[in-house]
């Protein structure tokens, strides 16, 4: 059965920002927007704005998923998914490199920065 709660905090100003100007733009568009308000107006580095966005991202995103990383069983070479019925399926690094790699070559890799080449977003 799964437990997990969003983290929705209409406070904090990367879901905020998200909800009032990007629910409906593209995943790079929403990122880049919310990643340029952060570092202007919350005067974030780029590298925290951009872990907010997309956290942020994230949780306004799997509002209705079910199925959650668990946190506790990931490691920095191993991200595991808990399914709907709390199954877990395992997502090496390089899993998730040619995973990226494939995504490059169908052209479904885009950047949302073009100067600083971060962050990698895969589009479905």
């Amino acid at each position: 059965m799964n437990t997990h709660t969003h983290l929705l905090d209409p406070n904090n100003a990367a879901t905020s920002w998200l909800m009032r100007n990007a629910m409906h733009l593209p995943r790079v568009d929403a990122l880049e927007g919310c990643i340029v308000h952060l570092m202007s107006q919350n005067e974030l580095s780029e590298r925290d704005a951009e872990l907010h966005a997309m956290q942020a991202y994230a949780e306004l995103n799997c509002l209705n998923q079910v199925a959650t990383i668990d946190a506790e069983a990931t490691t920095s070479y191993l991200v595991v998914l808990r399914t709907a019925d709390g199954r877990p399926v395992m997502f090496t690094a390089d899993d998730l490199m040619k995973m990226l790699d494939n995504a490059r070559r169908n052209g479904n890799a885009r950047v949302v920065n073009s100067e600083s080449r971060t962050p990698v977003v895969v589009s479905q």
